[in-house]
């Protein structure tokens, strides 16, 4: 038994431990190496010191990444029936190879040198298109490679960037499948976009020896919250990346506060504002000849709806439909996944509708075909930026239901009249960057979108001046593609 009154001499504990620990235990001072005992029996201390080492210990090192694989693969095992029905396209291509890191042997690499990105669907892809074009040129010694997540961001990389050395899904978050993928392409540099912090990636390839950069780097305020639940783990992931360049100030300090070094934080810019001109297939032309000869106007695009909100925009779109009968709304859901059910959503309401699969390449079969219909289905991929054009008033989805809205930056190139809900969240500062500058229409509901829309319907005046200030401002906000590479330079010239 301890005797009363005398000096406790406290275990040792490093101080990046304690560090973590302090907002987990601030009844008890660890930074002092000892501490002065009154009126405490031994088991009392025993016990602080208890919860003191056990938390140590789960916030050690190689404890953290160890209960986040166990997690992941937890995870991996419940979800994998969906997955399995899902990618079922990718089992008979056996694509699925390329999620535990066993990439195509042609990918091997005799040395390091290579520059991998990783874009993790359509959105990012489009936005990192311009600086692996220019990455290309600078260093066209090295070999380019694009993973991505989703089938569509791989389509799109394959359209958009068909130049590069590979293409492959990036691996489960194991440290087996992303060694392998690492030991295949032997990469000197890892570009990630955006907000893809997977740890064991982001580790494995540090210890692999490649140079991290974090390219358009953004951090929501939901997404914020939600690292900071684990910060003092994001904190050692986050040590691993060499640059983070970030969107703007206010994510750059998210980042700060969640544990990055701040001589490692930039602040670049957006690089979707260096994106290139949407491209116009010929499908684009097709109806835009087709609504000329039938008389439909005026035209709303309703794009990248998500789940729960075309209703809403149906709704809405009813009231148009009663002022402007002949009206046109192009409907284009956000995820190929939901084209049949929003056919079915459309089926139930009542709506005439085509769907842009149904449409022939004959411009007589497509004019025939948008005489009537209400709506237009676009149930394809990699057409609605083109196809935006025709637009006479653009509502950019995902911002009805709250699912943190869409990019309105394809919009504004076409200099179209914008009109949002309350839910961007994902794109607070472009959002608020172009209300500011009164480019937009931001509404509550339903019932606003049908009155914002008819309003500019009305008022051609007033949506040409709204679309021709979003262009100036996407001119103004360009690039973030320059400092990016500049950053991506002094890293791939200086040493480890």
């Amino acid at each position: 038994m301890q005797p009363w009154g005398r000096e406790f001499e406290p275990p040792q504990v490093h101080q990046s431990v304690t560090k973590d620990l302090k907002p987990l235990h601030k009844q008890v001072d660890i930074t002092q190496h000892r501490a002065p005992v009154v009126g405490l029996p031994f088991w009392g201390y025993n016990l602080h010191w208890f919860w003191v080492c056990k938390s140590a210990f789960l916030l050690s090192f190689p404890m953290m990444y160890l209960i986040y694989s166990f997690l992941v693969t937890l995870g991996v095992l419940l979800t994998a029936p969906y997955y399995v029905w899902k990618r079922r396209d990718e089992l008979a291509g056996r694509r699925w190879r390329e999620r535990f890191g066993l990439l195509p042997e042609s990918f091997q690499q005799a040395e390091r040198g290579a520059i991998w990105i990783h874009a993790v669907s359509v959105g990012e892809t489009l936005a990192v298109v311009r600086l692996a074009r220019e990455l290309q040129q600078v260093f066209s010694d090295r070999k380019i490679f694009l993973s991505s997540v989703t089938p569509a961001g791989r389509s799109a990389g394959e359209s958009r960037l068909p130049s590069v050395a590979g293409r492959f899904y990036l691996p489960l978050d194991w440290r087996g499948a992303v060694g392998a993928a690492l030991k295949r392409i032997q990469p000197s540099l890892l570009v990630i976009v955006e907000t893809e912090l997977w740890p064991n990636l982001l580790r494995a390839s540090h210890e692999f020896g490649a140079r991290i950069i974090l390219v358009n780097a953004r951090l929501s305020t939901r997404s914020f919250r939600r690292y900071c639940l684990v910060r003092p783990f994001m904190r050692r992931v986050l040590e691993h990346i060499d640059v983070i360049c970030a969107q703007t100030e206010a994510d750059a300090e998210r980042f700060r506060r969640l544990g990055a070094a701040p001589e490692r934080v930039v602040l670049s810019g957006n690089l979707k504002f260096d994106a290139e001109p949407p491209r116009v297939g010929a499908f684009p032309r097709l109806p835009e000849k087709a609504v000329t000869i039938t008389g439909r106007s005026p035209i709303m695009i309703a794009a990248s709806t998500m789940p729960g909100e075309e209703p809403m925009v149906l709704k809405a779109w009813s009231k148009v439909r009663a002022q402007y009968p002949k009206a046109l709304l192009i409907l284009a859901p956000r995820h190929p996944a939901r084209f049949d059910e929003v056919a079915q959503i459309l089926t139930n309401s009542g709506c005439s509708y085509t769907r842009r699969t149904h449409l022939a390449s004959q411009e007589a079969e497509v004019s025939s075909r948008m005489t009537a219909p209400e709506v237009l289905l676009l149930d394809s991929i990699g057409e609605l930026a083109g196809i935006l054009e025709l637009a006479d008033v653009v509502f950019v989805g995902g911002s009805l239901v709250p699912t943190g809205g869409h990019n309105i930056l394809e919009a504004a190139y076409w200099a179209k009249p914008v009109v949002f809900g309350p839910h961007m969240e994902n794109f607070q500062d472009i959002a608020r960057l172009f209300l500011e500058a009164d480019t937009c229409v931001q509404v509550q509901d339903a019932e606003e979108l049908a009155e914002s829309v008819l309003k500019l319907f009305g008022d051609r005046a007033t949506s040409q001046r709204l679309g021709k200030r979003g262009q100036q401002v996407l001119e103004t906000q360009r690039g973030a593609t320059a400092r990016v590479l500049e950053q991506i330079q002094r890293l791939l010239n200086s040493p480890p």
